[in-house]
């Protein structure tokens, strides 16, 4: 038990450390959590791996062997955006690549069996995504453009050179950095030897910091923008719950739900003149159904669908900029309760895994997922520093165990080139976004 117990106490204090880096796969939502899991594209609610279940469906906890489980990953999104004041009369296309390309992730988890049909766990996973770097910034660059054009026509905007900036003040680097991480205490039931329910509260911590926005401080809910941008970093920290079920209906199938309320967190204060009702950021509401298919001993084949309720949470939901005389203001004033937001959408997921037992000692995984882009052309503004627009993955992966008592585990994922375009955008004019991804994750199984 001393050993189980050092264990706990480790994985714990991860959470510390778990919301330093975060990935975008599905809006801000990571495809899986943990290389077993991730090489199956995340397809796993009806047929958990490891520890790191509850990240998905707590149920699995009974499922799964006494075991900890720990894996990095090194994750490379690339992504680039652009607004063309051309189309006034510049000169120049405001064009820059994001240069924040590598971020180091943690996952992971812990399970002990309290009796035959009792376990206990506890899994930590990270999500986010808002994570960008703009040395170059998009928005005052072609304000400035904008600027001169409105004063003096398009001879003015012509002769505005590149990089020249509007003089505002907090209009340096372009830079959002935001993660997620959360952890979940998960009890299991396995209430005969088909079925399963297991429950976890959900423990969330978030940071966030935003620099370079000064070209929307007018348009805060106090006029002074002075909690929009280039304040220090800011915590915010709340609860939610997440309940599953995974039942053998058939020697050859698996089924799998769970539910995930929303986490309510507390306010970003120092961003309170940028996200809607004054800072808020809640973590959304989230569901997943899936089918586990063994057509023999040592095939799996998953399917999952998931839905995010993106749409649930202000500060994410609620319209952008739209266009306008001046800088757009939208809907609303920024940090108000019904504050320009990101333009997010619900979204729905779906994934398709697969697994092979080639001996006991080594196993390969295959997946490939899609999802809804959570926002349109419309909402591309506000969204060049959160360019979530991947909706294609494709994933790989392996175990390997060089004894009854550990595992080492890989996996490989790679997101499909996405853009997103619009020919005028609320600044009035064109503008793009594009991303593609690629991620690497090592991990390790200590198995009692």
């Amino acid at each position: 038990m001393t050993v189980k117990n050092n264990l706990v106490v480790f994985l714990s204090l991860i959470l510390l450390g778990i919301a330093s880096q975060a990935s975008a796969t599905t809006g801000y939502f990571a495809l899986g959590y943990g290389p077993k899991s991730n090489g199956m594209a995340g397809a796993v609610v009806a047929a958990p791996q490891d520890a790191t279940t509850s990240a998905v469906n707590p149920a699995g906890m009974s499922l799964i062997e006494e075991r900890a489980d720990f894996s990095l990953m090194l994750f490379s999104p690339i992504r680039e955006a652009s607004l063309d004041p051309r189309v006034v009369g510049g000169s120049f296309e405001v064009r820059k690549k994001s240069k924040r390309d590598f971020f180091v992730i943690p996952n992971g988890g812990f399970k002990y069996q309290l009796n035959d049909q009792l376990s206990w766990g506890i899994s930590f996973y990270a999500n986010g995504g808002m994570n960008t770097t703009y040395t170059r910034n998009i928005f005052d660059e072609t304000y400035a453009v904008l600027g001169a054009a409105q004063q003096g026509g398009g001879a003015a905007a012509a002769a505005v050179p590149t990089g020249t900036k509007t003089g505002m003040a907090n209009t340096g680097t372009l830079q959002i950095d935001m993660g997620q991480g959360i952890i979940a205490p998960t009890l299991s039931y396995q209430i005969t030897p088909e079925h399963s329910f297991g429950v976890a509260p959900l423990i969330g911590v978030q940071y966030f910091k935003a620099k370079g926005l000064g070209n929307f401080q007018g348009f805060t809910k106090n006029q002074t923008g002075t909690d929009l941008t280039n304040r220090a970093y800011d915590f915010a920290y709340g609860v939610g719950v997440r309940a599953g079920w995974i039942g053998q209906v058939h020697p050859m199938v698996t089924l799998g739900a769970s539910a995930s309320s929303k986490i309510y967190m507390t306010e970003f204060h120092q961003y309170s003149d940028l996200f809607a009702e004054n800072g808020g950021f809640d973590i959304p509401a989230n569901f997943t159904t899936g089918i586990a298919l063994h057509p023999r001993s040592d095939l799996t084949l998953s399917f999952d669908y998931e839905r995010i309720f993106y749409g649930d949470v202000k500060s994410i939901a609620n319209k952008g900029p739209i266009l306008g005389p001046a800088i757009p203001v939208g809907q609303s004033v920024l940090g108000a309760d019904n504050g320009i937001g990101f333009g997010w959408d619900d979204i729905d997921v779906f994934r398709i895994g697969l697994q092979y037992e080639v001996n006991q000692d080594l196993t390969l995984r295959a997946g490939y997922s899609w999802n809804d882009r959570p926002f349109g052309g419309d909402q591309l503004l506000f969204n060049v520093i959160a360019p979530a627009v991947t909706n294609k993955h494709m994933t790989f992966g392996l175990s390997y165990s060089p004894s009854e008592f550990g595992e080492w585990n890989l996996s490989y994922q790679h997101a499909f080139k996405e853009h997103v375009s619009s020919e005028q955008t609320a600044f009035g004019v064109p503008g793009s976004l594009s991303m593609y991804q690629n991620a690497f994750e090592i991990g390790y199984s200590w198995k009692f």
